[in-house]
C-alpha cells in the first residue's frame, strides 16, 4: 500500500471521521452557460476541484494528517494536473505531473487522498489516467518512468506494463468496450493496444501519414462503437479510425480560427459521438461530431470561472459530466453537458 493510504488509514481510525462531506456540484452564485441564450444551453459550469480544501477544513483528521507528515499547514492542492478519469464509483483520478502524485477525489465521502509512491516505485511525470472500474484497476502512463503502472483502488502497486521494445513516452490511455488499453506512445508516434493480462495484443499507426506514424499523439480516446480517435499535437488534428483500425475522417486542421488547432492537448468522446478537444494555446474547448462538423466552442484565457490557462486532460463521466484538467490554474473544472439542451 503506498505511504500516504497507509497514513490515511491511521489518521481515519483516529478520528472517528470518513472525511468531509459530499461534493455540492453547483457552485453558488454562478450561472454560465454556451452558447448564451436564447440559443439551448449544451454545457453549464458546475464548479471547480483543486483539493482537499474543497471538503473540508480545519478539523481534526486535517490537524493529524499534518502533525504526522510534519507538514506545517500544507494541504497539498493541485499544482499543475494533466489527465483526469472518472470511475462508477464516485471517485475522480487526476495525473498531476507538476506535483509527481495521482490524486483520488472521493465525490460522495468528500476527500482527496494522494499516490506519490508504492512499492518502491515513486511517480515522476504522470502523463496519462485510465480507470477500469469493473476490474477494479487505475492505469497511469509515466513519460519518464516509460511504464504504464497499474494500481488498485487504494493505491497499491499491482503491476509495470510496457511492449517489449519498451516505450519512448507513454501518455493518453483509454479503454475500449472489451477492455483493452490503449495507450499513446508520442514518440514513437504509434498507439500501443494492451489485453487485460498487460500482453501487447495490437498496434494502431496513422492511416493518414505517408510514413504510417501519428505526429506526436497525446491524447487518445475510444467513441460509442469502439472507434479510435487520436490527437496530435504535430499534426493538428484528431485522426478518427473505426475497431477495425480502418480510416473514417479527420477532425481539425492548423489554423487560429474555430475548428481550427494551435495546440490540442486533451480529447474525450461522449456516448452520442460528440468530440471534446482543449487547445492550450486558445485556452477553450471544441466540440465536434465524429464526422467533424464543428457544434461548439467554450473558454478563454482567464482565471474565472469558464476560463482557462494551459487547458489538459478532459473526461467524462456517465452523468454527462465534463472535467477539464485546467494545468496552470491548479484546478479541475467540471460542466455538464446536455445533448439535447435541456437543463
Amino acid at each position: 500500500m503506498s505511504r500516504f493510504f497507509l497514513l490515511l488509514a491511521g489518521l481515519l481510525a483516529l478520528s472517528g471521521c470518513g472525511g468531509g462531506r459530499p461534493i455540492v456540484w453547483q457552485e453558488a452564485g454562478v450561472d454560465l452557460v454556451w452558447p448564451p441564450p436564447p440559443e439551448p444551453p449544451r454545457i453549464s459550469y458546475l464548479r471547480s476541484l483543486s483539493g482537499p480544501a474543497d471538503f473540508q477544513g480545519e478539523n481534526k483528521t486535517g490537524r493529524a494528517f499534518r502533525w504526522l507528515l510534519g507538514d506545517d499547514g500544507q494541504d497539498w492542492p493541485l499544482l499543475a494536473p494533466y489527465a483526469v478519469a472518472p470511475d462508477d464509483g464516485g471517485l475522480l483520478w487526476v495525473a498531476d505531473s507538476g506535483a509527481r502524485m495521482l490524486y483520488r477525489f472521493d465525490l460522495l465521502r468528500g476527500r482527496v487522498d494522494y499516490i506519490q509512491e508504492s512499492n518502491g516505485v515513486r511517480l515522476v511525470t504522470p502523463s496519462g489516467v485510465a480507470v477500469d472500474s469493473p476490474g477494479r484497476r487505475v492505469f497511469v502512463a509515466d513519460a519518464d518512468l516509460a511504464k504504464i503502472l497499474v494500481f488498485d483502488l487504494e493505491g497499491q502497486l499491482l503491476e509495470q506494463w510496457a511492449p517489449p521494445e519498451g516505450f519512448r513516452r507513454p501518455a493518453g490511455l483509454a479503454l475500449d468496450g472489451s477492455r483493452r488499453l490503449y495507450a499513446a506512445d508520442v514518440m514513437a508516434g504509434q498507439i500501443f493496444v494492451f489485453g487485460p493480462d498487460g500482453n501487447v495484443v495490437g498496434r494502431r499507426g496513422s492511416r493518414v501519414s505517408s510514413d504510417g506514424l501519428f505526429r506526436r499523439p497525446v491524447s487518445i480516446a475510444i467513441g460509442p462503437r469502439d472507434e479510435l480517435l487520436v490527437n496530435e499535437s504535430m499534426g493538428f488534428q484528431v485522426e478518427v479510425q473505426d475497431a477495425r483500425g480502418e480510416l473514417l475522417g479527420t477532425i481539425g486542421r492548423l489554423g487560429d480560427g474555430p475548428g481550427m488547432f494551435a495546440r490540442p492537448r486533451g480529447l474525450a468522446v461522449s456516448r452520442e459521438g460528440h468530440v471534446f478537444v482543449t487547445d492550450a494555446a486558445f485556452d477553450n474547448v471544441q466540440v465536434f461530431d465524429l464526422a467533424g462538423r464543428l457544434l461548439l466552442h467554450f473558454g478563454s484565457a482567464g482565471s474565472g470561472p469558464g476560463q482557462f490557462n494551459l487547458p489538459a486532460g478532459l473526461a467524462l463521466d456517465r452523468e454527462g459530466r465534463l472535467f477539464v484538467a485546467d494545468s496552470y490554474n491548479h484546478r479541475i473544472q467540471v460542466f455538464q453537458f446536455t445533448p439535447d439542451g435541456k437543463r
